[in-house]
C-alpha cells in the first residue's frame, strides 16, 4: 500500500492529528532530507506511524529503522550519532535540530524466561524478519522516510485502521519478552484498542513469563496503566488498563493481593464486589491518587478470612501497600509506598460523619500532609460504591478551617517550644509530652496560641506530668 507524504517541520508534530485514515503521512522534513542522502533506505516504524493511521495525536518521539547500522549516519554532514545499546545497534541520531532513534534490522534470539534482554542479535536481516520480531502487527508498519511509500508485511495497516492489536506470533513475542504482556493490556488500553482473542489467549497462557521481569519495569508500565487515559485523551482508558490485566491473569505477577479481590459485598453500602469496586475507585480517582485508590480495599479479603467481617481492613491494606509498593515488590521509592500506606490506613475515618469538630481538627493537622489527596480518595470511594449520597467526605472543609483560623498546623507554629518546657522543669518524655498536648489544644482553639497563655499553662501542669 502506498500513501503520499506531506512534509512538516518537526518542531509541530507534536500538535498534529491525522483525522481521516487515508490521508497523507505526516514525515519531519529533516528525517526525509536525511534519508535522501543515504545510499540505503530509512523508514520510520512504530506509533508514529500507527497514530496517523488510527486518528491520535503524533508523538514528538520517532522510531526509526533500516538496513544498516548506526555509524553509517556519520557520513552525512551534520549528523551526530550517540550510541544507546551496542548490543541491539541502537542509536540516537540528530539532524538539523531533529532527534530520532535508530535501530537495524534485526532478529533476536531469548533464552527461557521472557527476561526481556535477547541472548544473541543477528544483524542484515531482510525488513520482513525485522517486522516478525515486533511485539504487534500495528506497530510493525515502515514508511519510507524519502518517498512516503509504506511496507507492510504483516498487514499491519488493517489492523491499525480497525484498531486491534495484534501480535504476528503471539508465543514468540510473550515468550521473548514478558514485559509484552503488559504492554499489551496498556497499550490496549492507552490506544482505546480491542485485543485480538488469539493473542490474549496466548498471552493469557504464557502469563507466567511475567514473573521474571525486573520490579521496576513492572513498576513503570503499572504507573502507565494508571495514567493510560492522559496518553491520548481515550476515556476511562486507565480502568479499562485494569480490567485488561484481570483478563490476561497477570496480576499474581505484579500486586497478589489483586488476586483475591473478587469477593461480595454488603449490598446495603456497595453495588459491586471488591474488586470492581477497587477499579471503580481508580477510575473516578484524579491521577495522583490512582495508586492509593488501587490498593486502599486489599485488606477485605486478608479481614474476611481472619475475623470473618471486612472491619480493620484499612489497617491491613496499609501494610499489604507497604510490602507489595515497597523494596520487597515493585520497588516505589519509599515516599510513594510510605504515602500509599498513610491514606489506605487513614480513608476510612470519619466515614459515618459523626467525629466530632474538635477530634476532626486535630485528626486533619496530624495528618495535614495528606489531607488533600485523602479527600480526593474518600470522594472517589464513595463514588465507587454505585449508592446515591452515600458519603460526602468532610476533610478539605476542616484543613480549610484550620488555616482560615490560624491554627498551629505544626508544633513548629506553637508559640512555645521544648526550651521553654526544660525552662520550666520538665525532663525527658516530660517535654515531648506537654508540648504535644498543648499543640492539640491550640488546634482545637487557636486563639491559645500566645506565649502568656501557653506559659501559664507550663507552670500550671508541670506538676501533673
Amino acid at each position: 500500500m502506498t500513501l503520499g507524504t506531506k512534509y512538516h517541520e518537526y518542531a509541530a508534530l507534536p500538535n498534529l492529528v491525522s483525522n481521516y485514515l487515508n490521508m497523507n503521512f505526516y514525515i519531519p522534513l529533516q528525517l526525509t532530507e536525511l534519508s535522501k542522502k543515504l545510499t540505503r533506505p530509512i523508514y520510520i516504524v512504530g506509533g508514529f506511524v500507527r497514530n496517523q493511521l488510527c486518528g491520535l495525536a503524533l508523538n514528538a518521539d520517532i522510531d526509526i529503522a533500516g538496513g544498516f547500522d548506526a555509524e553509517s549516519f556519520k557520513a552525512v554532514k551534520n549528523t551526530k550519532v550517540i550510541p544507546v545499546n551496542k548490543k541491539l545497534g541502537t542509536a540516537l541520531i540528530f539532524y538539523k535540530g531533529g532527534k530520532f532513534e535508530y535501530t537495524p534490522f534485526r532478529k533476536e534470539n531469548y533464552a527461557e524466561g521472557g527476561s526481556h534482554s535477547p541472548e544473541a542479535v543477528e544483524f542484515n536481516v531482510p525488513l520482513d524478519e525485522d517486522a516478525r520480531r515486533r511485539d504487534f502487527t500495528a506497530n510493525s508498519i515502515y514508511l519510507d522516510a524519502s518517498s512516503g511509500n509504506t511496507v507492510d508485511p504483516l498487514n499491519g495497516i488493517a489492523d491499525a485502521k480497525n484498531k486491534i492489536l495484534r501480535a504476528f506470533d503471539p508465543c514468540f513475542v510473550f515468550k521473548s519478552d514478558g514485559l509484552r504482556l503488559m504492554r499489551l493490556a496498556r497499550l490496549a488500553a492507552e490506544l482505546g484498542f480491542s485485543i485480538d482473542s488469539h493473542t490474549a489467549a496466548v498471552a493469557k497462557e504464557f502469563n507466567y513469563q511475567l514473573r521474571d521481569i525486573a520490579a521496576e519495569r513492572k513498576r513503570e508500565e503499572l504507573d502507565k496503566i494508571l495514567n493510560a487515559d492522559s496518553k491520548y485523551g481515550i476515556k476511562d482508558a486507565h480502568y479499562q488498563g485494569l480490567k485488561e490485566l484481570t483478563k490476561l491473569g497477570l496480576w499474581r505477577y505484579i500486586l497478589p493481593s489483586m488476586t483475591i479481590m473478587e469477593i461480595p459485598q454488603n449490598p446495603k453500602w456497595h453495588n459491586h464486589d471488591v474488586l470492581e469496586h477497587t477499579f471503580l475507585a481508580v477510575k473516578y480517582a484524579p491521577p495522583g491518587v490512582r495508586l492509593a485508590a488501587l490498593m486502599h480495599d486489599t485488606g477485605k479479603p486478608v479481614c474476611m478470612l481472619k475475623y470473618g467481617k471486612m472491619h480493620g481492613h484499612a489497617d491491613e491494606s496499609a501494610l499489604i501497600a507497604q510490602k507489595e509498593l515497597g523494596q520487597t515488590g515493585l520497588k516505589y521509592p519509599s515516599a510513594v509506598a510510605d504515602e500509599v500506606a498513610a491514606l489506605c490506613r487513614l480513608h476510612m475515618y470519619d466515614l459515618k460523619l459523626e467525629v466530632a469538630d474538635a477530634k476532626m481538627r486535630v485528626f486533619c493537622a496530624v495528618n495535614f500532609e495528606y489531607i488533600d489527596r485523602l479527600q480526593e480518595l474518600a470522594a472517589a470511594d464513595g463514588q465507587a460504591t454505585g449508592k446515591e449520597n452515600l458519603y460526602t467526605p468532610r476533610f478539605a472543609e476542616f484543613k480549610q478551617r484550620l488555616i482560615q483560623d490560624g491554627a498551629p498546623i505544626t508544633k513548629a507554629d506553637l508559640k512555645i517550644d521544648g526550651r521553654d518546657a526544660v525552662a520550666y522543669g520538665y525532663k525527658g518524655a516530660q517535654i515531648s509530652a506537654i508540648i504535644e498536648e498543648l499543640w492539640r489544644e491550640c488546634v482545637i482553639e487557636p486563639k491559645l496560641n500566645n506565649r502568656e497563655w501557653l506559659s501559664s499553662q507550663l507552670e500550671s501542669r508541670r506538676f501533673k506530668q
